[in-house]
């Protein structure tokens, strides 16, 4: 695994074994990264549920402003700074349960949002709903929600489809990533 693009491109990443830990594969993430590539520059990002970095680092490497990784895994947050350290870079990481630390940031707003939930949970849903109601996006902020390809989406946010906007959606094989605004109601 390594950055695929901007100042850090090439850079080789640690990884590990973990059921619960599927970094974005490299073709998902360089379709992710040439969808957003105009609205990263000086970008406020959260990455929740990030793993192993990866996609913090690469929103680094291409300009972003600020980067706020989350996770809840000690072993993420080892393997993160590891990372973080391949680049000289300090991370702005948070250890805490995703709800948890959506409220505690609901005074602050976000450009891009990034979510690659594990994918037997419906954590991104309850994410995605949490975001719209703390308003922690900007006003033309997106949320790009990594899920199973086998996920009905569809039927996950009927709960909330009167909130969001689905911008795009793309599938990887067995992934898919939606591009989410919310709706100014």
């Amino acid at each position: 695994m390594r950055i695929i693009g901007g100042k850090f491109k090439g850079i080789k990443l640690n990884s590990f074994d973990m059921d619960n830990i599927r970094p974005t594969a490299d073709r998902a993430r360089e379709g992710i990264f040439n969808k957003l590539q105009f609205l990263i520059k000086n970008a406020c990002i959260l990455d929740l549920f990030c793993g192993t970095g990866a996609i913090s680092l690469e929103f680094l490497s291409r300009g972003a402003k600020k980067v706020i990784s989350v996770d809840n895994n000690k072993n993420s947050i080892n393997l993160i700074n590891q990372n973080f350290d391949k680049v000289n870079e300090k991370p702005n990481l948070i250890y805490g349960d995703y709800l948890d630390v959506l409220s505690q940031l609901k005074n602050q707003k976000f450009d891009i949002i990034f979510l690659d939930p594990p994918f037997s949970s419906d954590y991104g849903i309850k994410a995605i709903l949490k975001i719209i109601n703390l308003e922690l996006l900007e006003k033309n902020g997106i949320i790009v929600f990594e899920h199973s390809s086998t996920m009905n989406f569809e039927k996950e946010i009927d709960k909330i489809s009167n909130k969001i906007l689905i911008l795009d959606t793309k599938k990887y094989g067995s992934i898919t990533v939606e591009y989410i605004q919310g709706v100014e109601l």
